[in-house]
């Protein structure tokens, strides 16, 4: 995730993709290393890994949650004050 700034994240070949501000990218599984590199001076980037989760994903505001149905319950509890009860 790119904060702010602008990253190109170098591919094998050596190719490029330009990642911008508030952009995310995904990278290939099967690697050990992942080469960036900033264009920008105050280039800022959040890298995080980690193994797929191979679940459905459903977003919303702050909420992250497998369905829909738990994303409008967690909508329900936040706003009763039930919230992480």
């Amino acid at each position: 995730f790119v904060r702010r700034g602008n990253v190109a994240i170098i591919g094998k070949d050596g190719t490029e993709k330009n990642v911008g501000p508030q952009g995310v990218a995904l990278t290939e599984r099967d690697g050990s290393a992942v080469r960036l590199r900033s264009s920008s001076r105050d280039t800022s980037l959040l890298v995080m890994a980690g193994l797929p989760l191979e679940e459905p994903i459903a977003a919303r505001g702050p909420f992250v949650m497998n369905t829909w149905d738990e994303i409008r319950k967690a909508n329900v509890d936040f706003m009763s004050g039930n919230f992480g009860q």
